[in-house]
């Protein structure tokens, strides 16, 4: 009969143990969650009117193909009909200034 009493309490134990756990851990899952939708419903952004207009600005000069075609037109008309004039001088002026950079920045 002892042995029965000690089985049984030993069972009650192990029953409220696991009880116990349970509860624990649906606590904790529980609180897992709650601590997840505070993270959720804590992160927003906000931005501000210029990094908008520059978000518009960055999108149009990645859609643009850099070339002015209006300018290229004219210009190819221009050396065709023979209208256009080659300044030397100012084609000189500006290889020369260049060269003075480039020996500036790598001596």
């Amino acid at each position: 009969m002892a042995i029965d009493v000690l089985s049984d309490r030993s069972y009650n134990g192990i029953k409220e143990s696991v009880a116990t756990a349970k509860n624990v851990a649906t606590s904790t899952a529980k609180s897992a969650v709650a601590q997840k939708k505070v993270a959720v419903q804590s992160d927003d952004v906000v931005l501000t009117d210029s990094a908008k207009t520059l978000a518009k600005a960055t999108d149009a000069a990645r859609n643009a193909s850099g070339i002015d075609e209006a300018k290229v037109e004219k210009l190819k008309a221009a050396i065709s009909d023979g209208s256009y004039k080659i300044n030397y001088e100012s084609v000189a002026n500006k290889l020369i200034d260049s060269e003075d950079e480039l020996s500036s920045i790598f001596g």
